[in-house]
């Protein structure tokens, strides 16, 4: 058993005092017997219960970017970072004011008070102080015309805020039906929209919930929701009340999207007001950036990222009876920083990269992939100069290595390389079985391909069909942001080495490549301009 004297060596090793108080207790093998022991060392030490769950802005996510700024050091990497190893980023913390906001919609002609929570879920925005409009129907309100859908096309959306079904039709590909709904509001607020509504197939609706918090960006220029005034959940109740009157019909809509079909579009025939007052903070967290240097003159210019998020939830209430209050993300994302580290320290010890490799642990991803969308926009290394990004979020080692998922695959040559290394260790690249869950855009690597730069996310794969699949589905459906994502969990070893290895492999030849990397032509994102 490992106890906290352990935990309190390693910390103490790597300089950092915040964690010295370790409290966890985990079943592991002997370093002897365990293929990833340096790996899980960082996991235990980044998912301890001292760092609190490492919530953005936090303590503890700071005690956590100090081991890794270490770890880098240990490796024998360079710092990168525009202070030492550290690129701080600002943040707002934005929380809505609910004893002094209002909500209202015009139904047949008189104003009809809403109730926070209760009808609707606001989502706190940048955008402050009070909003009206008119509201227009704009089915998936998806903007792909390169793949032949467009719901926009057509809608006066000026002043408008925008009612669309959280939906997406048939005919997507897993990457285009997850940047369409990543990138919904952008395509609106150009069109003139001043908020937007989302609705829900579903039928499930926790009236009791309140407005919440949002974390947002200091950079108001690479804010998402830039010139949102209003953005609401409406409940299943509301969003037939919403569409009354109009030539939208709700159960017909909710016929034609189970179909996945196209969606009528249209003006509707209410208005919605709101008072939306706000209480901000302002806080910094940092990203922790390490550098290998290339050994080719030329090549050396040319600069492949390496990203994990470092940072967690935080603390919440129990779920259950005897649940803890401490959410620490072991799986999601201790687990990805330790590759992260790990690849560093295995391909600096192998040495020869042509290219400038750069290892960033970002922060604030549970915010919204906010710590990356800032040093992908505003990279500490000269403009134009990153080639590549391979990311790892929550890669699951919970099943024997047969294969990985490669979020993006199809999209550019970086395939070609993940195809060579994969071959040579005896394992395949398995399509992605969930498409409907939006991965390719709910971890850091987007935030790259939204500079247009081409990027791989992975996960340890299964066949659909398989005992491996109820297993990566149970911890998804149990564990994933739960206090049960701790260090207690039963890890296969042997599967976070070989993927670790991989990892490596794949760095080194991604680093080593002839040509700089490239989307298909055929790629959704080979586009100059591929994402605003």
């Amino acid at each position: 058993m490992i106890r906290s004297p352990l935990l309190a060596v390693l910390v103490a090793a790597s300089s950092l005092t915040a964690c010295t108080r370790a409290t966890s207790v985990v079943s592991t093998p002997s370093p002897a017997q365990n293929p990833a022991a340096g790996w899980w060392q960082h996991v235990q030490v980044l998912a301890d219960d001292s760092l609190k769950g490492r919530d953005t802005g936090s303590p503890g996510h700071e005690s956590a970017s100090r081991y890794i700024a270490e770890q880098f050091k240990l490796a024998g990497l360079t710092p990168g970072g525009t202070d030492g190893w550290y690129q701080r980023v600002g943040f707002v913390n934005i929380r809505l004011d609910e004893d002094k906001s209002a909500l209202a919609f015009n139904e047949g002609g008189a104003w009809q008070p809403l109730a926070l929570g209760r009808d609707a879920r606001i989502t706190p925005r940048l955008a402050t102080g009070d909003v009206e409009g008119a509201l227009v129907f704009a089915g998936y309100g998806l903007s792909l015309p390169q793949a032949g859908v467009d719901d926009l096309k057509g809608l006066d959306l000026r002043g408008k805020i925008v009612v669309y079904l959280n939906a997406v039709p048939n005919g997507l590909s897993a990457p285009l039906q997850a940047h369409g709904s990543r990138s919904r509001w952008t395509a609106m607020q150009r069109a003139g929209a001043v908020g937007a509504i989302a609705l829900s197939t579903g039928s499930a609706w926790n009236a009791g919930a309140g407005s919440g918090l949002t974390v947002a960006l200091a950079d108001a220029s690479l804010d998402d929701a830039s010139g949102q005034r209003i953005f609401a959940t409406a409940s299943p109740a509301l969003a037939a009340r919403l569409v009354a009157g109009s030539t939208i019909v709700w159960d017909s809509v909710l016929a034609i999207a189970k179909r996945g079909a196209p969606l009528p579009t249209g003006a509707l025939a209410v208005s919605l007001r709101a008072t939306l007052p706000t209480i901000r903070r302002d806080f910094t967290s940092p990203n922790v950036v390490g550098v290998l240097p290339g050994t080719d003159p030329v090549l050396r210019n040319q600069i492949v990222v390496y990203t994990a998020h470092s940072d967690h939830v935080g603390t919440r209430s129990g779920t259950s009876a005897g649940s803890d209050s401490i959410f620490n993300g072991a799986m999601d994302n201790a687990s990805g920083t330790a590759t992260l580290i790990e690849t560093a320290r295995l391909v600096a010890a192998r040495g020869g990269n042509k290219r400038t490799l750069a290892f960033v642990a970002v922060t604030g991803e549970e915010k919204g992939l906010l710590g990356s969308r800032y040093f992908a926009a505003h990279p500490s290394f000269a403009s134009g100069t990153i080639v590549a990004d391979l990311n790892t979020d929550m890669f699951l080692p919970l099943i024997p290595l047969k294969g990985v998922f490669a979020y993006g695959y199809d999209e550019s040559d970086l395939a070609d390389d993940l195809d060579a290394v994969v071959k040579a260790r005896g394992i395949e690249v398995f399509p992605d079985p969930q498409p409907e869950e939006n991965r390719f855009v709910r971890s850091d690597q987007y935030s790259f391909i939204r500079q247009g730069v081409p990027a791989l996310a992975f996960k340890v794969g299964y066949r659909p069909g398989t005992p491996e699949e109820q297993t990566w589905l149970a911890w998804v459906r149990d564990h994933y942001h739960k206090a049960s994502d701790d260090t207690s969990q039963p890890i296969d070893f042997n599967t976070a080495a070989a993927f670790n290895a991989l990892y490596a492999d794949l760095a080194l030849r991604l680093a080593n490549r002839a040509t700089r990397p490239a989307w298909r032509a055929n790629s959704f994102f080979a586009t100059p301009a591929p994402v605003p």
